[in-house]
């Protein structure tokens, strides 16, 4: 196969790093060959982070460059819109709604910007996702990167569920495996509900 590439990106304390080794996991259980690396911003202060996943048959290289990835998995919209460049043209972008406000909003020094979809849908394929309401209607607040990633997984049809279950239970501590399951099967109703309305 092509070599495919997810881009990963939102704030510390979102569980980017957790999410791109189980989708490096779920891939090197798959058969194919992955790379990946995270860049860290200013993770105890809410800062930006973003990982790069690639896998295929052969990888060099972990690096996403501009405009070539796959897939665009966004934790918070403001950073969805900060990397969105690293997306390419006809790819896919799962954007989470939650609004995490940087340093300079919170000071009162700028505004959070508005929402921008139309940058987003210039680009590719947008799916907003409202992971905060979901993640109060499952009882945990931190939960986002298994919502997401169940989404993530309705656009890879040929992997079974059930890799990605295990890579769950196997990566997460047992006192939250059954609650990241949760989260990660209503990523999937989602996901399909919108590959449904789609026609996919």
């Amino acid at each position: 196969m092509d070599i495919k590439s997810a881009v990963i990106c939102g704030v510390g304390g979102q569980g980017i790093v957790l999410a791109s080794d189980m989708l490096a996991e779920v891939m090197f259980r798959c058969g194919y060959d992955v790379k990946k690396n995270e860049i860290h911003g200013m993770s105890q202060r809410e800062g930006s982070v973003v990982s790069f996943v690639r896998w295929g048959e052969r990888v060099f290289s972990p690096v996403v460059s501009m405009g070539e990835g796959d897939f665009l998995l966004a934790f918070e919209y403001l950073e969805g819109l900060r990397y969105l460049s690293f997306l390419r043209r006809g790819g896919i972008a799962l954007v989470s709604t939650t609004r995490i406000e940087p340093v300079p909003v919170k000071l009162g020094r700028m505004a959070y910007p508005s929402e921008r979809d139309e940058l987003f849908t210039s680009v590719g394929t947008l799916l907003k996702v409202d992971t905060d309401s979901l993640c109060r209607e499952i009882g945990n607040p931190k939960l986002t990167n298994t919502i997401l990633l169940g989404v993530f997984s309705c656009f890879l049809p040929a992997i079974e569920v059930s890799l990605w279950e295990g890579v769950i239970r196997d990566m997460v501590k047992p006192a939250y495996q059954e609650i990241n399951l949760k989260a990660f099967e209503k990523g999937r109703e989602m996901g399909f509900s919108f590959l449904a309305k789609e026609g996919r």
